[in-house]
């Protein structure tokens, strides 16, 4: 008879293996720094020929002047940085505040670069991955300074630091997405962190997710109150059908900053206008405004309910309570004070925490892009002030989820603590 000897158990945590890019014929192989360049290149090209054609259709149709094709070229620039919410620097005033839903369009365009990258160079470890995606942003952040430098103007121009940090951003966010195409499993991102704050990313996300769809629905209704409003400035604007069509797309770009607007005014801190005047649910008087359909939206008195629209922020704390995932907890101990030191457990105190913070992190974000200036006295600063509706977060969604936590808790441990009392009397 043959032996047959004990197998030994592997040690250590099983390894990944990532998924490699499916080779194609038609794709060239290059070293990973060669095709992360080529892939770079193409996204700034492709970017920049698509908004091309946006900016010659808008140039021929619309009421032009003697522009040269070199003007016209440069104005393509300026609007592909516009793309990357780059502000722009028209004279004397800026434009910061811009319609952050085309952002869709760079990443989409980097996202299948990075996509081509990755078939060309054929990466084999998480490191390699890692690798490939830093140098397609690096790469990408180089080009898109050289177009921000050759588009700027004395009259219209962009900020260098700017364009660095904003296409930097863009670059990473496309090519963390592709790479998390290409991985094993969605956790592979996360498999590093510790446990604590894994459990929190996906409560602050759903959370986020609540809060933006709760804006949405709100923008909606005002869209259809103030309908006649934003009718009547749309055609004084765009009097013609092709100019009525490219106000409608700006507006559409448009819609996911009025919906971090109509959060800011849910959460409390409102939209800001000017240097201090602001709409908020309780005060809605912004005044004489610029003939604009994103300023027709905002209310010009006070609701009669508006100050329960609190709640649904306080809601949306309840619920980033209840996704966290919890221990069964029971109430225990002898005596009241015994009793209480059980109500809290650290490990779901952090979790929240984290919880919190994450949402207060995307919060912020989502401000900053959907805040600006969009020229100069009313028009100096337009939007949310980011570091009030990261403060309202913690405070109304991070207190509500803390105190859906401890009230009822604490209450059981009363009630539990009564009711041994009274059964040791007896």
């Amino acid at each position: 008879m043959t032996e047959v000897l004990p197998r030994k158990r592997p040690t250590g945590a099983p390894q990944r293996q990532w998924r490699r890019p499916i080779p194609e014929e038609h794709i060239n192989h290059y070293p990973p720094f060669i095709a992360s360049a080529i892939a770079a290149l193409a996204a700034v090209l492709i970017g920049y020929l698509f908004t091309l054609g946006f900016v010659m259709a808008a140039w021929l149709f619309a009421a032009h002047g003697s522009e040269s094709t070199l003007q016209v070229l440069r104005a393509t620039g300026i609007a592909w940085q516009v793309l990357h919410l780059i502000p722009v620097e028209i004279g004397q005033s800026t434009v910061g505040l811009l319609p952050w839903g085309f952002v869709i369009l760079p990443i989409f365009v980097l996202w299948k670069a990075t996509q081509w990258a990755l078939k060309s160079a054929q990466p084999k470890s998480a490191l390699e991955f890692t690798r490939i995606a830093i140098s397609v942003s690096l790469f990408y952040l180089v080009f898109a300074l050289l177009v921000c430098v050759t588009s700027s103007t004395a009259d219209l121009s962009t900020p260098i630091a700017a364009s660095a940090l904003h296409s930097l951003g863009v670059g990473l966010i496309a090519t963390t997405a592709c790479i998390i195409s290409y991985a094993p499993s969605r956790t592979i991102l996360t498999d590093a962190l510790p446990k604590l704050v894994v459990d929190g990313i996906r409560p602050a996300l759903i959370a986020f997710g609540l809060l933006f769809v709760a804006g949405s629905a709100l923008i909606s209704i005002s869209l259809v109150m103030h309908w006649s409003e934003i009718r009547a400035v749309t055609s004084l604007m765009a009097p013609g059908i092709l100019d009525g069509f490219f106000m409608t797309l700006l507006g559409i770009g448009y819609l996911p900053t009025v919906s971090v607007w109509s959060v800011s005014y849910l959460m409390g801190p409102g939209i800001m206008l000017g240097g201090g005047s602001t709409v908020t649910a309780s005060i809605a008087s912004p005044g004489a405004l610029p003939a604009f359909p994103l300023l027709s939206i905002l209310p010009s008195e006070t609701a009669r309910f508006s100050h329960y629209l609190i709640v649904i922020p306080i809601l949306v704390g309840v619920a980033l309570y209840f996704l966290m995932p919890r221990e069964r907890w029971a109430a225990q101990g002898d005596s009241l004070a015994i009793s209480m030191s059980f109500i809290i457990r650290w490990r779901e105190v952090l979790t929240l925490m984290v919880s919190t913070g994450l949402l207060t992190i995307m919060l912020w974000l989502s401000a900053c892009a959907s805040s600006g200036p969009l020229g100069t006295g009313y028009l100096k600063f337009v939007g949310p002030v980011p570091g009030e509706l990261a403060l309202a977060a913690i405070t109304v969604c991070g207190l509500s989820a803390l105190v859906t936590l401890v009230v009822p808790r604490t209450v059981m441990s009363m009630i539990y603590w009564w009711s041994r009392r009274e059964a040791d009397t007896k």
